[in-house]
């Protein structure tokens, strides 16, 4: 819903002369360094970039250093960074003094719901019954999330307590540097729930390792996830996005905006990209520059106004 076309790039007008760093917010495995990887195979395999791209991950303080780092390197469009809701909550809660202005905004890839997962084996069957957990006491269950307090996976479970009558502020949630050890606690039975996006948690759903019992999606999604309900579904009209996109550092010039606003735009819309959309249960909203910043502009705003009610907003 938040497509927009984004003019080709002048040829000559600007383009890398030598590597370019995209830098991933988690470790290894975790959902942005997956996609960085992804993007940088799309990149170089169908010869919209040549220079070489590097994948760096700098997975501490939920996204903090990654981010503050391309500001040491200001006007260049050599360094990039994934974005994710953690942008824009690392601020509004006093994790960071990054404001998402701060940075310059390239382009949003996608979005997707956040999924709520328990064990394959585990006694809470369905949403219905984490939902009266979490309303008589929400300090018993103890949740993982990635990689920090206040985070898309935060504020869905907050949301989901606080709607069904529980005390948010009471919530056990436990802190991994990426989701991949989040899910891995969870299948060894350290924590009872994992709440991430979507794409984390589909591969072990499928395999049937975990069974993710809600979506926080308006509508429930075709393929693989089909038979998962939505919040809303289970009488809980909770409704969480979470936007994957790309940032690069402060005052970039917009001949460097437009290059990757076009390199970007061609790798979205190839066959490979397009099957992990369908894989992943991505939502395809791909945006340029400005309207990525108009987006990142109305979710602080959303953001701010469900934190604050949690009594998280600084």
């Amino acid at each position: 819903m938040f497509s927009t076309r984004v003019p080709a790039q002048t040829p000559g007008a600007w383009k890398p002369t030598r590597n370019v760093e995209l830098v991933a917010g988690s470790a290894a495995g975790g959902g942005s360094d997956n996609l960085a990887r992804l993007v940088q195979k799309i990149l170089h395999e169908q010869k919209i970039v040549e220079s070489p791209l590097t994948i760096i991950n700098k997975p501490a303080s939920g996204g903090v250093v990654a981010w503050l780092g391309l500001n040491q390197n200001p006007m260049d469009g050599h360094h990039l960074a994934i974005s994710t809701a953690n942008l824009i909550t690392n601020h509004i809660t006093g994790r960071s003094t990054l404001h998402f202005s701060d940075v310059t905004s390239v382009a949003q890839l996608f979005s997707e719901a956040v999924g709520i997962a328990v064990r394959a084996d585990s006694p809470i069957r369905n949403g219905h019954e984490l939902a009266a957990r979490l309303k008589a006491d929400a300090g018993s269950v103890s949740a993982a999330i990635g990689t920090s307090l206040g985070n898309s996976g935060h504020i869905a479970l907050a949301l989901i307590t606080q709607t069904a009558g529980g005390d948010a502020k009471k919530l056990k949630a436990v802190v991994f540097q990426s989701v991949s050890q989040g899910v891995t606690a969870l299948m060894g039975g350290h924590v009872e729930v994992v709440s991430t996006a979507a794409s984390n948690l589909a591969p072990h759903h499928v395999a049937g390792r975990i069974r993710i019992i809600g979506l926080t999606a308006p509508r429930r999604y075709a393929g693989a996830l089909a038979a998962v309900p939505t919040w809303r579904e289970q009488g809980l009209a909770v409704e969480v996005d979470n936007l994957r996109g790309v940032i690069g550092p402060k005052a970039m010039s917009a001949a460097q905006i437009a290059y990757w606003e076009a390199a970007l735009a061609r790798t979205v819309a190839t066959a490979e990209w397009k099957a992990h959309l369908e894989k992943n249960q991505w939502t395809e909203n791909f945006a340029g520059a400005e309207a990525s910043r108009r987006i990142l502009s109305e979710q602080h705003d959303e953001m701010r106004a469900g934190l604050a009610a949690l009594g998280m907003a600084k």
